[in-house]
């Protein structure tokens, strides 16, 4: 495995932020990750944390409140900020229907794809997700994370694209599956953790057929996991 310098792991940790921001993971008056918190996920040193929160912090997206952490601060308005992006579960539906078509695709190019940096950039999301399940966190943003790394490694803009455009309507749905669910946190958490591990190892393998399997598997699960608790 390739060892990230310092200015990578940096560059790494302010994308990641601005991301989180600039495309509604982490929407205005919410507390993002503690100083601590990012240290350990991007093995960076306090100060180096601090220079990434401090640019952030020039670009007007974040602002510390005194003894409550880091709170996002501003971030565009889209239209898909508005209430009835996913209204009913009838639209829950026709967005899974649709992120089987594109993610499935997303998840075969990038096994024709990738490259050895792509899969460890994969990996590192899905560590970040498996972290956040075991200090007991939901990890709706670090999840969708995963799922657009997989879109970037793709190399396809209009894929990537269509991924993001779903943001708002994804990271609801998990949260409702979160609510909804009658099945215990860390049951959720490992099915998750096994499903993402299924779909790292066929893009390790260059298996574009078992890629596009297992995120169709990962997706039907996701799907019924919301489904699960309902009447």
């Amino acid at each position: 495995m390739t060892t990230k310098t310092k200015v990578e792991k940096t560059k790494d940790l302010h994308e990641d932020m601005r991301s989180w921001i600039l495309r509604g993971q982490y929407l205005r008056g919410s507390r993002l990750p503690t100083e601590a918190e990012l240290s350990s996920r991007y093995e960076l040193s306090r100060s180096a944390v601090r220079e990434v929160v401090a640019q952030l912090k020039a670009e007007g997206l974040v602002a510390s409140r005194q003894g409550s952490g880091l709170f996002v601060v501003a971030r565009p308005t889209t239209a898909l900020d508005a209430p009835n992006f996913v209204n009913n579960f009838s639209d829950m539906i026709a967005l899974f229907d649709f992120r089987m078509l594109i993610e499935t695709e997303s998840a075969a190019l990038a096994a024709s794809k990738r490259s050895e940096s792509d899969i460890e950039r994969i990996e590192a999301k899905s560590r970040n997700l498996q972290e956040v399940f075991r200090n007991g966190g939901q990890g709706t943003q670090e999840d969708f994370d995963f799922h657009l790394q997989i879109a970037k490694t793709s190399g396809n803009k209009f894929l990537l694209s269509s991924i993001l455009a779903l943001q708002t309507g994804v990271i609801f749905s998990a949260k409702l599956g979160q609510k909804t669910s009658d099945l215990p946190r860390f049951l959720q958490s490992k099915q998750v953790t096994q499903e993402h591990a299924a779909i790292i190892e066929a893009i390790r393998a260059a298996d574009e057929t078992q890629a596009r399997t297992s995120m169709q598997r990962h997706i039907e699960a996701s799907l019924s996991r919301i489904l699960h608790g309902q009447p």
